[in-house]
Parts: structure tokens; C-alpha cells; sequence
């Protein structure tokens, strides 16, 4: 069995982590279903499915499960794994008569203390997205759950081919959404670095902003709350046609104020 978390511990020593967070509507949808928790060591995004009013119902109550991460001392994945589990039995747990059931996508970087040092618990389940901006490269430590990313594993469509496909909303795992079987979080155990920066972002900013872009605006020098807006922004400004969300976190030297 997982051990009960422990209160909050700082994040080591030598490091600390500083969050920025922005959420918006976007240009074309008229109620928010995005949500987020950005509070340390957990810095999670989710994105409701199934309507206004069911995907809205569906993040909220997955982010009230997921919330008892919040400001305690990770130092086992599965504690990580049982709260989106939890996460996905509450979304299930929603009653609802609508066509489409109350469904979420959930991304998320979890700052542990792990045997083998401090630890990204890097989560997804959907195609909300978790990157990594380290000696200035970007990459992507989540792997999309997806009918286009099924298709790029294949080899029957490139990266650039799935940004463009009609399929590339359609996901393939989710959180509720009327599904039977209990969705279990894809798990990555990244070792992390002081200078980290970690971007949780819901697929709102990720479809309007390829890698490079991404990689521009993380970046930029900016500090995290700073940068959070500024892809937001970046995301309206390409077309904003979901709701976008975006969490920076920096893994920063104590020393650094």
C-alpha cells in the first residue's frame, strides 16, 4: 500500500519552486471548463469534456479530488496515482442525463522526494501536456492520449500531419466521459535539475502553438507568472479557439530571491 502523504516539506535544501498561472476563455467558446491547481508540490491541469455545464462540473470535481496533493511531502508515485484515480472515480460519480457524459483531461508535474533524489511525477491522462525547458531545449514529457498520436506511434502520420488532422481532438483516454474502465494515469519519473522550467498546459495552448513557439516563450527570460500570461496571450493572438490554461513552474536555487 502507497504511504498517506506527509506534511510539506521544502522542496529540498538547494531548491525551491515558484509557479505562474493564466487561464482564459478563449475567443470562441463562452464558458471556461478548464481548471488548475498550482500549489506546491502539484501543479495540475485539467480540462473538462461533455458541455458547458458537464465539463465544468467534471474539472471541478476532479481538481476537489486531486486538491490533498497540495502542500504535502510527496516521496511515492503511487500516492500520485491513487489521487487520479480518485480524481476519475468523482468525474464518473456526476450525475448526468446529457448525450455526453462528464469527462476530463488531466496533465500534471508533481514535485517528490524520492529515494533517488528530487523527482518529476510527470501525470497525463488525455491530451493535456506537460514539457520540459532545460539548457534551452523544450521537450514533451507527456504522451498524448490520442486517435492522431495513436497514428504518429504508428508511423501513418508525422508530427506536423497531426497538428492538421480533423482527429486531433479525439481522445482515447480520459478521466469519466462515461467510460467503465477506471482511466490510470501514464506515469514519468524525471530526475530534476535546479534551472528547471516545467510547462502544464491544457491542448487550448498546445494546438494553437507548436514546439518552437512554445519554446520562444518559455524562454523568454520572463519569470514564471509572466511567462504563464504571455502563452496565453500568445495562444488568443493564434487564434484562441478552445479554452487555454498554462501553469510555469521554476525550479529555482534557495538562494535565488
Amino acid at each position: 500500500m502507497p504511504s498517506a502523504p506527509e506534511p510539506l516539506a521544502a522542496a529540498g535544501p538547494q531548491v525551491r519552486t515558484v509557479v505562474g498561472a493564466s487561464t482564459d476563455v478563449g475567443r470562441l467558446r463562452r464558458v471556461n471548463e478548464d481548471g488548475y491547481l498550482a500549489v506546491a508540490p502539484a501543479f495540475i491541469v485539467v480540462d473538462g469534456m461533455g458541455g458547458h455545464a458537464s465539463g465544468r462540473a467534471a474539472s471541478r470535481a476532479a481538481l476537489s479530488a486531486l486538491r490533498p496533493l497540495a502542500g504535502t511531502r510527496i516521496t511515492d508515485p503511487d500516492v500520485v496515482v491513487d489521487a487520479v484515480v480518485a480524481a476519475g472515480e468523482a468525474v464518473s460519480a456526476i450525475p448526468s442525463q446529457a448525450a455526453n457524459q462528464p469527462g476530463a483531461t488531466v496533465a500534471g508535474a508533481v514535485f517528490a522526494d524520492l529515494p533517488e533524489g528530487p523527482t518529476w511525477i510527470v501525470l497525463n491522462i488525455g491530451d493535456s501536456r506537460v514539457y520540459l525547458l532545460r539548457d534551452d531545449l523544450l521537450s514533451q514529457l507527456s504522451h498524448d492520449h490520442s486517435q492522431v498520436q495513436d497514428l504518429v506511434d504508428a508511423g501513418r502520420l508525422t508530427p506536423a500531419e497531426a497538428r492538421r488532422d480533423s482527429r486531433r481532438n479525439v481522445v482515447t483516454r480520459a478521466l469519466g466521459a462515461g467510460l467503465e474502465q477506471t482511466a490510470l494515469p501514464e506515469l514519468h519519473l524525471v530526475p530534476a535539475r535546479a534551472q528547471d522550467r516545467i510547462l502544464v498546459c491544457s491542448d487550448g495552448l498546445s494546438d494553437e502553438l507548436d514546439d518552437a513557439e512554445l519554446a520562444t516563450v518559455l524562454g523568454s527570460g520572463l519569470g514564471a507568472q509572466r511567462t504563464a500570461e504571455l502563452a496565453v496571450a500568445a495562444a488568443l493572438e493564434a487564434g484562441g479557439h478552445d479554452n487555454v490554461t498554462a501553469l510555469v513552474v521554476d525550479l529555482l536555487p534557495e538562494e535565488t530571491r
